[in-house]
């Protein structure tokens, strides 16, 4: 127990305590720094523009409603008789 009191009494606990309060207000504002660093990525990120779902689908259904399927059907017997050929 002598040796334990005796070790002790070298540090100042008046000390200590600044080292504590110091290291615990430096990770408060870090970690709120981290935080508003973190808020402010997304927000600059969000400024590509990109197409809305609603918007695409439109210019799909556009394509699939252009394809005339009774061309195809003559397309596909062409094929049918040039296969026929060789």
């Amino acid at each position: 127990m002598e040796n334990t009191q005796n070790n002790l009494a070298g540090y100042s606990s008046g000390n200590n305590k600044k080292i504590v309060w110091t290291t615990i207000v430096m990770g408060i504002v870090a970690l709120g720094a981290l935080m508003w660093w973190l808020k402010q990525v997304p927000t600059s990120q969000q400024v590509q523009a990109s197409p809305t779902p609603d918007a695409e689908a439109a210019a799909i259904n556009q394509s699939v409603d252009s394809v005339n399927v009774e061309d195809l059907n003559a397309e596909l017997n062409a094929i049918d008789t040039n296969i026929q050929g060789l």
